[in-house]
């Protein structure tokens, strides 16, 4: 499952030769895009990808047999209430000890409260605790945008590509917005924004610590305003309270070789994807710029993948 990567610095002598005559319209799913920013250029994909959609049912079946979402209760303590009689919160609703949660909890089902259930789970428990991730997820597939950015650095520096996925069914649609020299930043995060509202939930990946601060930054920077999503579900947590014990590590590459037999061919790796870029702007020509795209787009679509596999544990 090793990727078959040639050496970076190789690959891009390859790929400046290889590309030295081309422009960015002669790649695949490319067009310019406009707003009142400016213009960027973006690129559109389709693959068969499926996106859970989850029942309510099903999902308040689950919570209900999970006692140990009441504090204090441990798995033995379950264990002995479950053998007593207690099978489900709802039997709880008139218990001495637990019918106030019990009851907050069972309402909160009844009224298909997920986001604010999965507030109080993250509250009382640990933002990665499963039945977070399942509540969290539980609405209409069409709500959720799986991001991913590239930038040229950690911080105070613009971005250059964000990717974002969307899916409905078996498909999944990729949108890149890529800048194609660093004035079209604004642009491109105007043309981010205006994907979410107040039903999105945002997917990514070690997202909350670097993705979305990046960019509400960057906006900041512009003097743009960031309309925050619904949510935000950042898969790396649920991965590693999954998997830790059982991989190598838990980058996103390596549950995507293990769990899905993914191999990437020639992928520029992570921390080089701004000397990429800046050989692109330098050269003022393509090549370095594929694997970029790539990448991202391969980013983005695991992200869709990981989370079906992660509600499938939970299930």
């Amino acid at each position: 499952m090793s990727s078959r990567t040639t050496d970076p610095y190789e690959l891009k002598k390859k790929l400046l030769l290889k590309y030295q005559d081309h422009s960015l319209d002669d790649l695949a799913g490319g067009a310019e895009l406009e707003n009142i920013h400016g213009t960027c250029f973006c690129f559109e994909t389709e693959e068969t990808v499926k996106i859970n959609s989850i029942s309510p049912a099903k999902i308040e079946n689950i919570v209900l047999s999970d006692l140990k979402l009441l504090k204090g209760v441990g798995r033995a303590k379950e264990s002995k209430m479950k053998s007593d009689g207690y099978q489900t919160l709802r039997d709880l609703v008139e218990h001495d000890t637990y019918a106030s949660e019990a009851t907050r909890i069972c309402k909160l089902l009844d009224d298909k409260d997920f986001s604010t259930l999965s507030e109080y789970i993250s509250t009382a428990f640990f933002p990665s605790h499963s039945l977070n991730t399942l509540c969290m997820s539980a609405r209409d597939p069409e709500d959720l945008l799986f991001m991913d950015i590239e930038t040229l650095g950690l911080d105070g520096v613009p971005l250059i590509l964000i990717g974002v996925a969307r899916g409905s069914g078996s498909k999944v649609e990729t949108v890149q917005f890529l800048l194609r020299d660093l004035n079209e930043e604004k642009t491109v995060l105007n043309c981010f924004s205006s994907l979410i509202n107040e039903q999105t939930l945002l997917v990514t990946f070690n997202g909350r610590s670097f993705d979305a601060p990046f960019i509400r930054r960057r906006m900041k920077h512009h003097h743009l305003d960031y309309s925050e999503p619904a949510a935000h579900l950042d898969l790396l947590y649920p991965a590693r309270s999954n998997w830790k014990s059982q991989l190598p590590n838990c980058r996103l590459q390596t549950l995507e070789k293990y769990f899905f037999d993914l191999e990437r061919v020639d992928d520029v790796p992570s921390h080089l994807v701004p000397d990429y870029y800046r050989t692109y702007l330098q050269e003022d020509n393509i090549g370095p710029l594929v694997p970029i795209l790539e990448h991202n787009r391969e980013d983005v679509v695991t992200l869709v993948r990981l989370l079906s596999l992660i509600q499938q544990e939970i299930l």
